[in-house]
């Protein structure tokens, strides 16, 4: 629960979301923090307010945040259509665009029409009848929360921990520019639920594998520091992966370990995957890494952002250190 008034949140969406009898709740594919932790939020409240709920994911759900489901995992991608076809109301959650939703773009296409997005990004597609999108919010987990309040569902101590993961992800342990008064209110609502921070800080960063700071190291070798230093790249390459033993999704987040530098303006992590490209930037204050994206496909926020490409990484990095360049100014 937050101290927004319940009129902050449209109308229609409540009015949606009261109706439904079941729910299949679904975020974008390579899921994070907010699209998990948002995800099984808003499922625990459905439940205990006598709703039949279901989580799809097109992925599996990384490790770090299984904890957020237990037993429950969310089903696979390939089960898209029959839970679709069984739910009153589509949820989609921290995405309004149907790239991101690999593999579900067909079957929830025709199924636009009892979809409702859910979504703290404002580009994207015309992909649900219904939507709410707020910029404003630093996380989809807020937006979330504040449903649940306005719904009067009810709010215990697990599902202020999948709300609090939402939250403190995309906010860098509230650390980045998007921690705001709102979000601040909100994670003290959800302390007086019960959460404890203490806990879910060493659930969150204190359970790695050696195989991340074996990745971690290989991958700050290949630091580079380029425009006199305010902008910062890094690698990581397939042969990164098989010497580290590290997994793919234990990538998340580490694009923000150039940003300790105190000259880094703008950082900038390329990571080899099986079919492409993906890229992660960051900006610590005046740069807009979202534009940049947008100029490869991607998006995301003003000072986090990111993109995939069918690309060489090498080719693809000094595209971006020329992109990056030319908006410091050089």
């Amino acid at each position: 629960m937050c101290e927004r008034p319940a009129p902050d949140v449209p109308q229609d969406v409540l009015s949606r979301l009261g109706q439904a009898k079941s729910l299949l709740v679904i975020t974008h594919a390579r899921p994070d923090g907010d699209g998990l932790g948002s995800m099984a939020a808003l499922i625990r409240a459905a439940r205990a307010s006598g709703r039949a709920a279901r989580a799809l994911l097109s992925d599996a759900v990384p490790d770090r945040y299984l904890f957020l489901f237990g037993q429950d995992l969310p089903a696979p991608g390939g089960r898209v259509d029959e839970l679709a076809d069984q739910a009153d109301l589509i949820v989609i959650l921290d995405t309004s665009t149907y790239a991101q939703l690999d593999g579900l773009e067909e079957a929830l296409a025709k199924r636009r029409d009892k979809a409702l997005v859910i979504d703290h990004h404002v580009a994207g597609e015309p992909i649900s009848a219904w939507r709410w999108q707020d910029e404003s919010a630093a996380a989809t987990g807020v937006m979330v929360g504040e449903i649940i309040e306005a719904l009067g569902w009810p709010l215990d101590t697990l599902t202020a921990e999948a709300l609090a993961t939402a939250l403190t992800t995309d906010t860098g342990w509230m650390r980045f520019s998007n921690t705001d008064p709102r979000a601040l209110r909100c994670l003290a609502r959800w302390m007086e639920a019960g959460l404890r921070a203490d806990e879910l800080y060493r659930k969150l960063y204190q359970t790695d594998r050696p195989q991340r700071l074996r990745l971690m190291t290989r991958m700050l070798e290949s630091l580079r520091l380029h425009c006199g230093q305010r902008l910062a790249t890094m690698v990581i390459r397939h042969a990164d992966f098989e010497a580290s033993g590290a997994r793919f999704d234990e990538t998340e987040n580490l694009v923000n370990e150039s940003m300790r530098l105190a000259s880094v303006e703008v950082a900038v992590l390329a990571v080899e995957n099986t079919d492409c490209v993906r890229v992660s930037l960051r900006s610590r204050q005046t740069v807009d890494v979202a534009a940049i994206a947008r100029r490869f496909g991607g998006g995301g926020h003003r000072r986090a952002a990111g993109l995939r490409l069918q690309e060489d990484v090498d080719v693809l990095m000094n595209k971006l250190i020329a992109a990056c360049g030319e908006a410091l100014g050089e």
